[in-house]
């Protein structure tokens, strides 16, 4: 019999006294109560199925309960094609068997499950399969105040508990009963410790692990426990178990009490303010070093576009030379023309070396501060030579004059082109790009500074080209004693001499004479504290 009583569907088997004579009559059917013979249904379960669904629907019906355990497989058959069931309820006190658990399993629409008892093997296939919550009327008695606390009366209630209290310090029921727990539950999500214990702690985080139990919080009250054995208890578990608990995203909360809020608000809100403010100066030092290294960035790439525009002026000018037209590589100092020394043309060199009234016509052009022109073997110095009436100005301005902190090569303000000085000094930033003299640190390396061709730099000026023979490498602490462009007398012009070749790092053996004049270029190291030296002299080939 099929009856209706409201929105639910009551199953039961009438006794054959009861059934009535024109139980076949379909002209008196009533559908608040249908009455079917198991072999008619059997026979017919789709017409059975498909007349149910739509009196269900009409009533409005959404709860099913069966009375009579040897007709359970047979309802669920029906109601297995009934969308709108969504509760289920078997009355009678027996375990599901596993027939009736697999009949169950083809359900696309329960919601709710009540049976008396269900294995648990078949409870967590369930459970995996179905979108479904089950509930079991088997009380299963327990001694630990732990379950009873915690109203764990059923199997479903252990199974599917989300969270529990810990109200008490174990007993060994407890721990018995608690290990029964998280072996049988699979939703625990919060652990709430309301009466600490180091001891009891450390037992529960081990049953986790051993269960490897995810994605659970212990929260701990403050009230009523002792704060710092708390505090030690956390320190200490989360050393032993630190990979478990990040891999598993397990996580502790403190539950502070008002009182303890109160007596500790200002100190928090001092804490607070303190970590906004260090957050704060992270982000204020993180943005300045973006800003910083963004301004790097294009200050660098404006230096390569007046290098690489430097670089295209000498190759036109280099195409437009006439190679019948060219004057001996070297001017000779005084005049004086080595006997060894032919006067003859030589070989093709390009007009950056001789065309000189046309390469620096063209510079002054775009800077009237140009001076000459240096370069380094096997180095990125290859840079036109300016000068100020400072040693300020081109600290912190490019070739073209605009501003820009990787500044530019300059030679020092007190120094002449015209009549070399007995010390003619260039400057330059050490810029980490390797522009300006940022590699000036390579003449440092032995696999550098010995080879012969390395030994010579150019510096030609406006008004003739130069050769300078390198006597003295080193680097120094920050000193200005090697910055001194005249002497007065020779005495101290060779004390100088003296002083810059003993500090090389790499003996040149060049004889050096107070006739000689020097060449020096400066840059900084070891940021600003050294200064990295460069001194060579004139030359003549």
């Amino acid at each position: 019999m099929f009856k209706i009583t409201r929105n639910l569907l009551v199953v039961s088997i009438l006794k054959k006294d009861t059934i009535k004579e024109n139980l076949n009559n379909t002209n008196i059917i009533d559908t608040k109560e249908l009455v079917f013979s198991k072999d008619y249904i059997i026979d017919n379960l789709d017409l059975v199925s498909s007349f149910l669904n739509v009196v269900i629907i009409k009533r409005e019906v959404n709860k099913v309960s069966i009375r009579d355990y040897s007709i359970i497989s047979l309802i669920i058959k029906i109601i297995n094609e009934i969308p709108s069931i969504e509760e289920l309820y078997i009355k009678p006190d027996k375990q599901v068997n596993y027939k009736i658990f697999m009949e169950l399993l083809e359900n696309k629409y329960l919601k709710v499950l009540e049976v008396y008892d269900i294995p648990k093997y078949l409870l967590e296939r369930l459970d995996l399969n179905k979108n479904l919550v089950v509930k079991t009327r088997t009380e299963i008695f327990f001694i630990s105040q732990f379950m009873s606390s915690n109203n764990l009366i059923t199997y479903s209630d252990i199974y599917y508990k989300k969270s529990i209290n810990i109200n008490n310090l174990f007993t060994e029921e407890d721990i018995n009963d608690f290990e029964i727990f998280i072996n049988i539950n699979n939703y625990l999500k919060v652990i709430y410790l309301n009466k600490f214990s180091s001891s009891v702690l450390k037992y529960i985080i081990k049953l986790l692990s051993d269960n490897n139990k995810v994605n659970i919080k212990i929260v701990i009250l403050e009230e009523g426990n002792n704060l710092n054995d708390i505090y030690h208890s956390l320190n200490n578990i989360k050393l032993d178990y630190d990979k478990y608990f990040k891999e598993n995203n397990i996580k502790f909360k403190i539950n502070y009490s008002l009182e303890f809020k109160r007596k500790n608000l200002f100190k928090q809100i001092n804490l607070n303010f303190i970590k906004i403010c260090i957050l704060g100066v992270i982000i204020l030092s993180l943005t300045l070093m973006g800003l910083n290294y963004y301004k790097n960035y294009t200050q660098a790439s404006d230096i390569k576009k007046i290098e690489a525009e430097l670089k295209n002026i000498i190759k036109q000018i280099d195409d437009e030379y006439d190679f019948n037209d060219q004057d001996p590589e070297y001017d000779y100092i005084d005049g004086v023309v080595p006997k060894d020394t032919t006067t003859t043309k030589s070989n093709y060199v390009s007009s950056y070396y001789k065309n000189y009234d046309k390469v620096f016509d063209t510079l002054l052009k775009i800077n009237s501060d140009t001076k000459g022109w240096l370069t380094v073997n096997n180095t990125r110095i290859d840079y036109p030579v300016v000068q100020a009436t400072d040693n300020e100005y081109y600290l912190n301005r490019d070739y073209n004059s605009y501003k820009n902190s990787m500044g530019w090569i300059f030679m020092d303000y007190r120094n002449s082109i015209d009549v070399l000085n007995q010390n003619t000094i260039i400057y330059g930033h050490n810029i980490t790009a390797g522009i300006m003299f940022g590699t000036l640190r390579y003449t440092m390396n032995s696999s550098w500074h010995a080879k012969t061709n390395n030994q010579v730099i150019t510096f030609n000026t406006i008004n003739s080209a130069y050769k300078w023979q390198i006597i003295s490498i080193y680097k120094i602490p920050n000193t200005t004693d090697y910055l001194t462009t005249s002497f007065y007398t020779k005495e101290d012009y060779q004390n100088f001499l003296d002083l810059i070749v003993g500090r090389s790092v790499y003996n040149f053996n060049q004889n050096i004479t107070t006739n000689d004049k020097i060449l020096t270029l400066s840059t900084c190291d070891n940021r600003g504290q050294d200064r990295l030296v460069v001194h060579a002299k004139l030359i003549v080939d």
